[in-house]
């Protein structure tokens, strides 16, 4: 389902566009279908009242929480199971945020991201993502979106900026409240400035080196580093909105000096918020979490040299949560569970050997 498939379904049924308006808002907030200001506004046309159980059902079948993981910090994992059995996650932040999946997989193929392993299964529709929101506003208030779960959303478009437009408009968030996440795709600074509702935007740095990015992000457009920011920084400008750019820090990788240097040469002086984000370890991915002390220091000393820097620690790390890990957990023992009984599991040597720490120059 599409917002705007669910609108031309309403006015077919009779509804005027004061009408679909507050019935969206109402699914927005987790309200019923007919809640909203009846005594000010015409009552809804008799063939939408009686189409509203049907429609309500298909509204709660687009997304379910079939797990829910909470963590020490006041974040909770959901694992979202979509209508055709297909699963994403979403997070509830501290603080009234929730972080939402825009793809079923990604295509990007970041090599340290547990998400991309299995490439892109489909794109998720503009009603499923926002379905992720209401399920997150009947456990909690919502007050901040961010598009950093599962996929990439400069590849599901679309879908994504028909999603931020309905948030912005009836789903009262604040447009620097939405928070577009991407690796860069210069079709995000095409479109983004000509919204209506503008979004802010995250952008995932990770390396100051185009020859190590490319490594890391083997898929994403080949947009190097210092052109990268540069476009952010444009938009950054046109929007009043500082980027935010995300740094995965990942022990022995880009947790160097000469990267240091590297994150000062580019940022230094820009309208920008560096995110530091430790590495959420994967047992079968071989990179490791910095410590902690070292990434503090980190952050001091890039303070120091004039980039503002949050250090900030993955929501789930209590849980073993990191995106998409959740995901492959529950697959793994769905495959267990349906696998025949007269087969005897693996033993633990049949398993694929974890290899060692790659090598970058």
């Amino acid at each position: 389902m599409r917002i705007e498939t669910l609108r031309q379904r309403l006015a077919d049924l009779g509804a005027k566009p004061v009408h679909v308006q507050r019935m969206l808002r109402a699914w927005l907030h987790a309200l019923p279908l007919d809640a909203g200001p009846t005594r000010r506004g015409p009552a809804l046309p008799k063939a939408v009242a009686l189409a509203l159980p049907a429609l309500t059902a298909e509204l709660a079948d687009l997304a379910r929480v079939r797990s829910e993981h909470p963590g020490e910090d006041g974040s909770a994992r959901l694992l979202v199971e979509l209508a055709d059995g297909q699963t994403v996650e979403s997070v509830l932040l501290p603080r009234d945020g929730l972080c939402v999946s825009s793809q079923v997989g990604c295509a990007v193929g970041c090599t340290f991201c547990m998400t991309g392993r299995d490439g892109l299964l489909r794109q998720l529709t503009s009603a499923e993502i926002l379905a992720q929101v209401v399920l997150a506003r009947a456990r909690r208030p919502v007050k901040k979106v961010v598009f950093m779960g599962m996929g990439e959303p400069a590849h599901n478009m679309e879908a994504v900026l028909e999603t931020i437009q309905l948030l912005g408009d009836e789903g009262g968030i604040g447009h620097k409240n939405l928070v577009f996440s991407t690796v860069g795709d210069h079709r995000v600074f095409e479109r983004l400035p000509g919204l209506r509702v503008k979004p802010a935007l995250a952008l995932s740095l990770h390396t100051s080196r185009a020859s190590l990015r490319a490594e890391l992000l083997p898929k994403a457009p080949r947009i190097a580093p210092d052109e990268l920011v540069e476009l952010g920084e444009a938009y950054a400008r046109a929007t009043g909105y500082p980027i935010q750019y995300q740094w995965t820090l990942i022990e022995g990788v880009n947790d160097t000096p000469e990267e240091l240097d590297g994150i000062v040469r580019l940022l230094a002086g820009k309208y920008a918020i560096m995110n530091m984000i430790p590495y959420n370890s994967v047992p079968d991915l071989p990179y490791r979490r910095p410590d902690w002390a070292k990434a503090a220091e980190i952050a001091r000393s890039l303070h120091r040299r004039g980039v503002l820097t949050k250090l900030r620690n993955s929501a789930g790390q209590d849980v073993d949560g990191g995106c998409g890990q959740l995901r492959a957990r529950s697959l793994n023992e769905d495959a267990a569970t349906e696998a025949p009984l007269r087969f005897a599991p693996r033993p633990s040597s049949a398993l694929k050997e974890t290899p060692g720490r790659p090598k970058f120059p």
